[in-house]
């Protein structure tokens, strides 16, 4: 992709994520590395492609990596689904129930889970 449409694309948002907001740094687009860098980003297609989204600068807004590898394919009800789910489970730890315990305790054994599997591949 073109320099100058990249910037372009990167400006449309002030050099912020489209999705959480957060400040982006233009020289970090793409993960270059296993673990996103504060500030890496993407370009996002707005209408993603398997819904027609066609491959144009007026479909592109720039993304957060977690936040664009966090959408992929998922449809809108999905999103929403995801995030009300997101919003339970915060609850419920915040509450210290016993939902919210095991929902913690999942969440540390996915992030070990995670870390080793990045320590094997490198």
């Amino acid at each position: 992709m073109r320099h100058a449409a990249l910037e372009a694309i990167f400006s449309s948002t002030s050099g912020h994520c489209h999705f959480c907001g957060d400040s982006l740094i233009f020289e970090r687009r793409g993960m270059k590395k296993r673990q996103p860098e504060e500030g890496a980003w993407e370009v996002d297609h707005v209408i993603q492609k398997g819904k027609g989204g066609k491959n144009a600068e007026d479909n592109y807004l720039p993304a957060c990596v977690r936040c664009n590898r966090l959408r992929w394919h998922r449809k809108g009800s999905e999103i929403r689904e995801l995030l009300l789910l997101g919003l339970i489970a915060k609850d419920e730890i915040k509450k210290g129930s016993e939902t919210g315990r095991k929902i913690s305790e999942m969440i540390t054994r996915r992030e070990e889970m995670n870390r080793k599997r990045r320590t094997v591949r490198e």
